[in-house]
């Protein structure tokens, strides 16, 4: 490749090459059912434990004596357990008592099965939004895998950091993907941290941004938006040392890339995601450039159809987006990984 062309040109030659195929979208379909059915496993277990328990009682009233399903019971009922949280002891007998009468009741001999029911029916609520976290969670497990693949082959060292930001271990100890909240390594003599997931206070809206002083010391002082990718030009330790971490994200000139993920593979949510990610780049754009700064900004993504590759292609060709990658082609996403871990 001809290093003074974009990086997208190196695995894209048209906006043609960013949509999703046919063969990847039902790839994809057959992943994303599979993990909701573990997901599902537990719920399903928790009901045949209920049933189990609750065909001791040989009438919908005896249900009310039997202490080991009282939560369950409530979960029956519609009460979640946030909700429940706010109910004292009798607070929660008057509802059991009610829903026994006006639900369970009337239900006749059946009335386990329809325990069963709608205890499987509330904890549905709860299975969806476990599903509509998965995409987020599946996506950056996606990208963690060619995080590690891209030093692993290359040879290179690198290391991450958990949920409790204590620590940075050596990648030989990642048992779990889904662990990650960031990486560091070193490009030449230059230290990076690629961070999941963080709050950066210089992002601000058009409407925060008109309303005060463009300053340096105020985008730095208020507002925040999570951003998905963040690539810091920082040092390993400054980054989980309390008193200079939050430095490390309020600076300007501490930001090499900031990056969109995308996960989902349903392609009928996809150009809604893509005008949300849209947005969000743009502003990033405009509040950084308030401040003199330029980070490179790019998009990935599993779910991509002809109208947003389009509009992804016409942003980079304007040099509104410096890379972009459709995450299920894998030439494409180790190619916006390389990159990525050579800025």
């Amino acid at each position: 490749m001809n290093p003074n062309e974009p990086p997208y040109r190196a695995h894209l030659l048209s906006s043609q090459d960013l949509v999703t195929t046919p063969a990847a979208k039902r790839a994809g379909f057959v992943t994303a059912i599979l993990e909701k059915s573990k997901l599902a496993d537990s719920f399903i277990r928790d009901a045949r434990t209920l049933r189990a328990k609750a065909s001791a009682a040989r009438t919908p009233e005896d249900l009310l004596n039997l202490e080991d399903i009282q939560a369950a019971l409530l979960t029956a009922a519609g009460v979640s357990d946030k909700a429940a949280n706010y109910l004292d002891a009798n607070d929660r007998r008057e509802i059991l008592r009610e829903y026994v009468k006006n639900v369970l009741a009337p239900a006749g001999d059946k009335f386990v099965e329809e325990l069963v029911y709608r205890f499987l029916l509330t904890r549905g609520d709860t299975l969806g939004g476990k599903v509509r976290n998965l995409v987020g969670v599946w996506a950056q497990r996606q990208f963690t895998n060619y995080i590690v693949s891209e030093f692993r082959v290359a040879g290179r060292e690198l290391r991450w950091l958990d949920a409790r930001r204590t620590r940075w271990q050596p990648i030989d100890a990642l048992t779990d993907p889904d662990q990650v909240r960031a990486f560091t390594w070193t490009t030449g003599y230059l230290p990076r941290v690629l961070a999941y997931n963080i709050s950066v206070p210089l992002i601000k809206t058009d409407e925060e941004m008109a309303g005060e002083s463009a300053t340096a010391e105020d985008a730095r002082s208020r507002g925040g938006k999570n951003v998905d990718l963040c690539l810091l030009h920082t040092t390993a330790d400054a980054y989980i040392a309390r008193p200079t971490r939050p430095r490390a994200v309020k600076e300007s000139q501490h930001y090499v890339a900031l990056g969109e993920l995308k996960g989902g593979i349903d392609p009928a949510g996809a150009d809604e995601h893509w005008k949300t990610a849209s947005a969000h780049l743009a502003r990033i754009r405009r509040s950084f450039a308030a401040l003199g700064a330029a980070p490179a900004l790019f998009f990935i993504g599993n779910a991509i159809e002809a109208s947003m590759a389009g509009e992804i292609w016409g942003m980079l060709e304007r040099g509104e987006l410096t890379n972009a990658a459709n995450m299920t082609d894998d030439r494409q996403a180790v190619s916006l990984v390389s990159w990525l871990c050579k800025l």
